[in-house]
């Protein structure tokens, strides 16, 4: 088993690597607490899709897939650690880490650098291992995959899609303040180098404030 960062990481269904062919494994469950248009349901209580709509999602979200690969590849190399570096020199708080386990119970701000897809993820947690090592094995929800559904041409792909080994580098900031500087740290940033589908800060407003919060990106 691969050790990354200082820990042990499991491939599980998805790989150690993000690949079209894992991206998005088909599921009717509905993972939200609501329902939308009635006519997607193969059920009256809205907890399970029609077989149609799960073939129609599985073609949008490898859609979405495809135009996020060829939107990365477009994305400058010197450009992208250009940022890097003027954000950790702007931000001598973060430091890089090369030993997950020194982050173990500590609060604080991280970010994931995708180096071969010149993205970043910027977040905040009350415990910086834990957090990346979830970011590391869970997955999105099929029905979650496109933010806002549908999305084809806008959704960024999501943090949690990207595998353990797709994480180059890691920098992190530990602070007991989390939350309130979140928003700051995402936008020195170029919005074209952020996977992040959010804008920092707690959702405390349920579905309306996460629609307010939500990001996009022009993918053609």
């Amino acid at each position: 088993m691969p050790n990354h960062f200082g820990v042990t990481v499991l491939e599980g269904k998805r790989g150690l690597k993000l690949t079209r062919e894992k991206y998005a494994i088909e599921s009717n469950k509905n993972s939200f607490s609501y329902r939308f248009s009635a006519d997607i349901y193969a059920d009256k209580e809205g907890r399970l899709y029609s077989d149609e709509w799960c073939t129609k999602q599985l073609e949008d979200c490898l859609k979405n897939y495809d135009l996020s690969m060829e939107y990365f590849s477009l994305l400058s190399h010197d450009e992208f650690n250009i940022e890097i570096n003027k954000f950790l020199e702007s931000n001598k708080c973060f430091v890089e880490v090369f030993d997950l386990n020194l982050y173990d119970q500590k609060s604080g701000y991280y970010i994931m650098v995708l180096d071969e897809y010149y993205q970043v993820y910027i977040g905040t947690t009350d415990n910086i291992k834990r957090r990346i090592r979830q970011h590391w094995s869970n997955s999105k929800s099929f029905d979650r995959l496109l933010c806002p559904m549908g999305a084809i041409d806008s959704s960024i792909l999501s943090s949690d899609s990207f595998r353990a080994l797709d994480t180059t580098r890691i920098f992190a900031y530990t602070t007991k303040r989390t939350f309130d500087r979140e928003d700051k740290f995402i936008n020195q940033f170029s919005a074209k180098f952020v996977c992040n589908r959010l804008a920092g800060g707690k959702i405390t407003g349920g579905l309306l404030q996460s629609i307010t919060m939500m990001k996009n990106r022009n993918l053609k």
